[in-house]
């Protein structure tokens, strides 16, 4: 059975999600990032650990494991317009939110366009806290050329060049297991043929800057704030959610040794802080190590 057991249509499309956990309590909804994921790959550990006590959504993006894509260039403003319609369409008024890169972003996004519907916010390894890509002129590039089919190819064809690129997202490679390399490979096929991040950076990689950057608007969230944060993270380096969570008014900071991924890196302490913040209504006082 697919992890993402449940299905609605949104737009005419169909959208695979989880939804677990009691009905009485206070809902989160867990977000994805983009490029080789879905919401089992980022939450698989993480929602049995919440759903315990909390009732807890976790939906497939648009392009992404059991949902359909938007098949059009997108970025966090669509995307975060989809999310909310998802919510609309789930009779969720209000719910806490974590996202994780790209899903962080989203998060972030609805916490600045509609206050209203967000109670809580986690920010994991987020999009939407630099202006610009790290090499952002060469992203461009890479992302226009015809070499990022050959990473869709390599990683879903090769384990040690799945385990090399799973590499670049961790802290220490000895964290990988061979689980999630074949986790991994299996959406990198899965991707090879869809390709749904190629839409997402279409829409967002400008050529003066990333068009998604929320940071001129951080400071208007009103929700209580956590980012988690990996301090080796190569995509978003960690400079950028210190200065995140300056900016946004009583934000909380906890940093792990990781990379990009620390939900699967370092999934023990990940979700002991993620549930002090969201269960116990109150943020830590300090995880940096």
């Amino acid at each position: 059975m697919p992890f993402a057991d449940r299905t609605l249509r949104l737009d005419g499309r169909r959208v695979g999600y989880v939804d677990a956990g009691p009905r009485d309590g206070p809902v989160c909804v867990l977000l994805h990032g983009g490029a080789f994921d879905h919401a089992e790959l980022s939450w698989r550990l993480t929602l049995p650990h919440l759903a315990r006590r909390m009732r807890v959504i976790a939906p497939d993006l648009p392009g992404y494991g059991e949902s359909e894509g938007i098949g059009s260039p997108h970025g966090i403003d669509e995307l975060g317009a989809w999310t909310l319609r998802l919510l609309d369409a789930l009779g969720l008024a209000r719910v806490d939110m974590a996202g994780v890169s790209m899903g962080g972003g989203i998060a972030l996004w609805l916490a600045i366009h509609h206050p209203d519907r967000v109670g809580r916010l986690v920010p994991v390894s987020s999009y939407g806290i630099m202006e610009r890509a790290p090499f952002h002129p060469l992203a461009r590039i890479f992302a226009a050329s015809r070499a990022r089919g050959l990473v869709y190819r390599a990683a879903s064809g090769s384990r040690a060049l799945a385990r090399f690129g799973l590499g670049l997202h961790y802290a220490r490679p000895s964290r990988i297991t061979e689980r999630v390399v074949d986790e991994l490979m299996a959406v990198a096929r899965d991707q090879l043929e869809r390709q749904s991040f190629d839409a997402f950076l279409a829409g967002e990689l400008l050529r003066g800057g990333l068009a998604g950057s929320l940071v001129g608007r951080l400071h208007q969230i009103a929700a209580p704030t956590l980012f988690i944060h990996g301090t080796h993270d190569r995509l978003v380096p960690v400079r950028h959610a210190r200065a995140a969570a300056r900016l946004v008014p009583g934000a909380e900071l906890a940093l792990l040794e990781t990379g990009h991924w620390p939900m699967r890196e370092l999934p023990g302490p990940f979700n002991e802080i993620i549930w002090e913040f969201l269960g116990a209504g109150r943020g830590p006082s300090s995880h940096d190590p």
